[in-house]
C-alpha cells in the first residue's frame, strides 16, 4: 500500500448516490492506487432528523454523525447538521473536525502528509472548519458552475413540503448570523474568491471555470472529467442484455443522468423524437434532482421516448452495450457553457457510439466525429448522420480518444501538482 499521502475530501454530493460524479471516481481512484482517503458526504440535515424520528433506536447515531469502513484505506464519515447557524455551527465544526482528525490518524501509517480536497465549496462553516484540521495542503477542485444552480440562482427548493419552512428559516438564520447577509449568487462567489484567496492548488473541470477562476489567481490547473475506459470499452457479448432494455426496438439512441430543465434541452428531446418517430429514445436517470420546474408531460406522451428511471453506475456500461447511440442534449447556458464537462460523454466514446452533443466550449479537441451541434437543427440532423455513417474505423477512433482521458491518468496529473506544492513549501 502507498501511504506516502491520506486525503481528506469534502464532498458535495454522498459516496453511495447512484450517479457517479467527480468526487467518487477521484476517491476511487486514489484509494485504488493506496492511498488513504477519509471521504466525508455532504452533511445531512432534515433527512437525518426524519429517518431518527421513524426508528429512533436504529438511527440515533446517524443524527449527529456515521462511519462506513468501504475499505481498509477508504472510510466515508457522514455528518449530521440539523442547524447550520450559530452557535449550532460551532459545535457541529467542533464535533466534526475532532471526529475526522481521528479517523485521519486511525490509519496504519499515520506519517503520511494530510491533503485537503475540498469540492463542497458551501461545506458548513468551512473557514472554521479548516482552521481545527491538520493538513499540509489544500485543494479546491472546482467542478461546477454553481451560480448557475437553482438553489443559489433562485433560491428553489426541489421537494417542497411540510418542512420546507423549517429549512427555510434555518437558512435564513445562516444568511444573517454566519454569511454576514450574503446570498444566492452573491455568496458563491464570496465563498470561491474566499477558497480561490485561502488554497494552495486549484484545479477546475471545464474552460469556462479556468476563466472565472483566473480573475483571482493564475495557477488554475485545468484537468477535463474522464472515464474508467475499461468498464465500457468491451465487447457486446460480455454484457448481459438488461431486461427493461429488450423490448425497446432499434434505433437506441441513449442518454444517462440527472434529468433536469436548467441542464437539459427538453423542447430538443421532443424535437428530436418527433423528427424521428421511428429511432427509440431511452432516458436513464433520476428527475428533478436539482430542478422542481421540470416538466415532462409531452416527452412522457410520446412513444418512442422511453423512462427507465435510475440505475447504479456500475450497471450503465451494460445499457450502453446494447445502445445505437448517445446523445447528450444540454442547454447552452450559464451552467453548461461556464461550468460543465459530461463524464458520460467519455463514457461512451469508450464504449464505440456515435456521441451527439451541443455545442459546449469543453468538447473543444474532443470531438472525433464533428457532431459537437452548433444549432438545435444540426443536433437533430446528427442524429440521423451518426446512425448511417457509423463504422469499424469511427469506433476504433473513438475508443482510442477515450483511452486517452482515464481517471487514472487524471489522478497522477493531479498527485504531480501535489508533489510539486509540497516540495515548494519545503515539506517534501
Amino acid at each position: 500500500m502507498n501511504n506516502k499521502y491520506k486525503f481528506l475530501i469534502l464532498s458535495n454530493q454522498p459516496f453511495d448516490f447512484e450517479l457517479k460524479t467527480n468526487k467518487w471516481h477521484i476517491a476511487n481512484g486514489l484509494s485504488n492506487m493506496g492511498y488513504d482517503v477519509v471521504f466525508v458526504d455532504p452533511p445531512l440535515r432534515f433527512k437525518a432528523l426524519k429517518n431518527f424520528l421513524k426508528k429512533p433506536s436504529l438511527n440515533l447515531g446517524n443524527l449527529f454523525f456515521g462511519t462506513e469502513k468501504k475499505r481498509p484505506n477508504l472510510i466515508v464519515y457522514r455528518p449530521g447538521n440539523i442547524f447550520n447557524f450559530l452557535p449550532f455551527s460551532f459545535v457541529n465544526t467542533a464535533m466534526h473536525a475532532r471526529n475526522i482528525n481521528k479517523l485521519l490518524n486511525s490509519f496504519e501509517d499515520k506519517s503520511g502528509k494530510t491533503i485537503l480536497w475540498i469540492y463542497h465549496f458551501d461545506f458548513p462553516d468551512l473557514d472554521n472548519f479548516m482552521k481545527e484540521i491538520s493538513y499540509d495542503v489544500s485543494i479546491y477542485d472546482c467542478v461546477d458552475e454553481y451560480t448557475a444552480f437553482p438553489e443559489y440562482a433562485e433560491r428553489k427548493k426541489v421537494t417542497p413540503s411540510a418542512i420546507s419552512w423549517i429549512q427555510w428559516i434555518d437558512d435564513e438564520l445562516k444568511i444573517r448570523l454566519n454569511q454576514n447577509s450574503l446570498a444566492g449568487v452573491d455568496w458563491v462567489l464570496h465563498r470561491e474568491k474566499w477558497l480561490a484567496d485561502n488554497t494552495d492548488l486549484m484545479f477546475a473541470s471545464a474552460p469556462g471555470l479556468v476563466l472565472k477562476f483566473k480573475n483571482w489567481r493564475e495557477d488554475v490547473h485545468y484537468l477535463p472529467n474522464a472515464a474508467i475506459v475499461e468498464k465500457f470499452d468491451q465487447p457486446q457479448n460480455s454484457f448481459v442484455e438488461p431486461s427493461d432494455l429488450k423490448d425497446i426496438p432499434h434505433p437506441r439512441i441513449g442518454f444517462t443522468g440527472a434529468i433536469d430543465a436548467y441542464k437539459n434541452n427538453i423542447k430538443l428531446i421532443e424535437k428530436s423524437a418527433q423528427t424521428y418517430p421511428e429511432y427509440h429514445f431511452v432516458l436513464i436517470g433520476p428527475e428533478k434532482v436539482s430542478d422542481p420546474d421540470l416538466d415532462l408531460s409531452v416527452l412522457k406522451s410520446l412513444p418512442n421516448v422511453h423512462f427507465l428511471g435510475m440505475k447504479k453506475w456500475e450497471d450503465t456500461p451494460s445499457y450502453f452495450a446494447y445502445f445505437d447511440e448517445f446523445f447528450i442534449p444540454y442547454n447552452l447556458n450559464d451552467y453548461t457553457i461556464k461550468g460543465c464537462f459530461p463524464i458520460k460523454y467519455f463514457e461512451a466514446l469508450a464504449a464505440g457510439l456515435p456521441t451527439i452533443v451541443t455545442n459546449m466550449p469543453a468538447y473543444e479537441g474532443f470531438d472525433p466525429d464533428g457532431y459537437v451541434s452548433i444549432t438545435d437543427e444540426e443536433f437533430v440532423s446528427n442524429i440521423k448522420k451518426g446512425l448511417d455513417e457509423n463504422s469499424d474505423q469511427r469506433i476504433k477512433k473513438r475508443k482510442i480518444l477515450a483511452s486517452h482521458n482515464t481517471w487514472n491518468g487524471k489522478v497522477q496529473k493531479q498527485l504531480k501538482l501535489i508533489s510539486d506544492k509540497l516540495r515548494e513549501k519545503g515539506l517534501e
